[in-house]
């Protein structure tokens, strides 16, 4: 059984294990000990080989009640046996016959669609309730947002018990179980690079070598962050913060500490780069990693702050791209102008101020009320139908524009966009990607400077915005030439299938000037093409028109 390195089982539990099997002391549980598993096993010791539990894998009602079993059954039960602690303090497992008597008056009791007990965590802090010592002077349960269920239970049995240290039950006597741990041990050969493990005897680290550390952080900084990864996050941090805690005095090498902290530290970058970023990432409508964000830097954030800030930049969108407009053929008549108020006809709707009477009707009888609310619900009740003097006739054929086309933006990265002027370039273009995301529209944007200096990027539907946002980042920092963009422009509208319905937008802070011979030729190319070109000039008062349909200043 290799040990899993994914969200669903949590990353450090590996970690935590390893620690845990090797460096740490096993107990043997004693009356009132908590005890429970990584996977979701938990119980209650009650002395003499037995374990108080509920069952959490069904709702019915044979199945799903408190029970008392074997710790041979429980261990057999659990789908990693290896993996059970045991509350405890210094010296070892904790007894507190209160929580155990508590535990054994519950046997027997149904827990029906869990009505009582919602899953073994809630009944052990139930029998925990019993217990009349209150070490650290919580009077009241813990319902920190960013622990878990576990977690929750932990701070409660440290409060109630004094169990501030949890250590894997000493299997040994269990024949059965003992035997198949060294089978489960993970075939796969892990290493953290460039680390010293000379404090680790042997056979330490065979097993040191068993955790890919790199991995762990690896994948750590590569999945997608939105809240619900964020507060799995933050329960992994305040667990393996309380982790070091309880070790932090123990015998433990100083390596193995230094993973712990290093992990501990990971996730405080993660955390804090969420924070920081949390505004941007919601208003882009995606999910970054960590490690996206870190590439994109500081700049990533001004960009989505300049694009939320500048009102203009969504009329420059407006304007953009070419819809498909089909036309769908209507069975309606045309109706004359009428006055204001006139009763043209009977329709349906949720409209109550001009219900039929008949309609009340429904309400008077107790078996066709909730007709009536359905009706309503539905926007079906039978309604007058009410037009006013300046209404516009119906049309016997009606348009419907849909999916606007394709953008081609030329960014202008000259010497003189340095600054505030290149900001809201990029922020725009930054909107217009968002956008076009959303509405699966393709998205070319090439970036220019003087003649002949230009690069390219096409980002097409779901295309991961980070890759445009880091494209975003290049400039040219010399003179400005306006043909090579559009010439790029026409070739890709020219050549390109998926871009033949496109409109080109230049953005820049000056003013467009070609040549008369190029004027030309682009107007020949407008024509034979279809397209139209936008100038967007930001930060800047200069506004010709020259070449372009339509000029906006952001």
């Amino acid at each position: 059984m290799k040990i899993e390195v994914s969200l669903t089982s949590h990353l450090v539990k590996p970690i935590k294990y390893y620690i845990n099997s090797i460096y740490r002391k096993k107990v043997v549980p004693k009356e009132g000990s908590i005890i429970y598993s990584d996977f979701g096993s938990a119980g209650v010791y009650i002395g003499n080989d037995r374990i108080v539990t509920i069952n959490e894998n069904g709702l019915s009602a044979e199945d799903d009640e408190v029970k008392c079993m074997t710790m041979e059954e429980f261990i057999k039960n659990s789908h990693f046996p290896e993996s059970l602690y045991v509350s405890s303090n210094e010296e070892g497992a904790i007894e507190n016959k209160k929580v155990a008597e508590a535990a054994e008056r519950y046997i027997g009791e149904k827990n029906k669609y869990r009505l009582v007990f919602k899953d073994s965590s809630s009944f052990i802090k139930k029998c925990l309730d019993y217990s009349e010592e209150n070490f650290f002077g919580q009077s009241e349960d813990i319902t920190e947002s960013n622990m878990s269920e576990l977690g929750l239970l932990k701070q409660k049995a440290k409060n109630k018990t004094g169990a501030v240290k949890w250590f894997l039950q000493d299997l040994r006597e269990y024949n059965f179980a003992y035997d198949e741990i060294s089978d489960k041990i993970s075939d796969e050969t892990v290493h953290e690079e460039n680390f010293s493990i000379n404090e680790v005897s042997d056979s330490e680290k065979e097993e040191f070598r068993k955790l890919n550390v790199g991995k762990i952080i690896k994948n750590y900084e590569e999945v997608p962050l939105n809240d619900d990864i964020m507060k799995h996050l933050n329960r992994e941090y305040r667990e393996m913060l309380d982790f070091f805690r309880e070790i932090n005095s123990e015998k433990i090498p100083d390596p193995v500490i230094k993973i712990v902290i290093k992990i501990i530290k990971v996730l405080e970058e993660i955390i804090l780069g969420y924070e920081q970023n949390e505004n941007s990432v919601k208003g882009l409508g995606g999910d970054f990693t960590f490690k996206q964000l870190k590439e994109m830097g500081d700049e990533f954030r001004h960009l989505v702050q300049e694009m939320n800030r500048n009102r203009h930049i969504r009329d420059v969108l407006k304007r953009l791209g070419k819809g498909n407009v089909s036309v769908e053929k209507q069975d309606k008549s045309k109706v004359a102008k009428i006055k204001k108020d006139e009763l043209f006809g009977i329709n349906k709707s949720g409209n109550i101020s001009r219900m039929l009477p008949s309609e009340l009707l429904n309400l008077e009888d107790e078996n066709l009320k909730y007709l009536f609310y359905a009706k309503y619900l539905e926007n079906s009740l039978l309604t007058y139908e009410i037009k006013g003097k300046d209404e516009v006739e119906k049309n016997e054929v009606e348009e419907k524009i849909s999916n606007k086309g394709p953008i081609v933006v030329c960014l202008d990265t000259s010497g003189s966009m340095k600054g505030t002027p290149l900001l809201r370039a990029k922020a725009l273009v930054l909107s217009i990607i968002k956008i076009l995301r959303n509405e699966n529209r393709e998205l070319y944007v090439i970036l220019f400077g003087a003649k002949g200096q230009f690069q390219e990027i096409s980002l097409e539907g779901e295309e991961d915005i980070t890759k445009a946002v880091k494209f975003l980042k290049k400039s040219y920092e010399g003179g400005t030439d306006f043909e090579t963009p559009l010439k790029r422009g026409i070739e890709i509208i020219s050549e390109k299938e998926v871009y033949k319905k496109a409109d080109i937008l230049m953005v820049t802070d000056g003013s467009c000037r070609i040549s008369y011979q190029f004027k030309r030729i682009l107007k020949e190319e407008k024509e034979r093409l279809d397209f139209k070109i936008y100038t967007v000039i930001c930060d800047a008062d200069r506004v010709e028109k020259d070449f372009s349909d339509g000029v906006i200043v952001i």
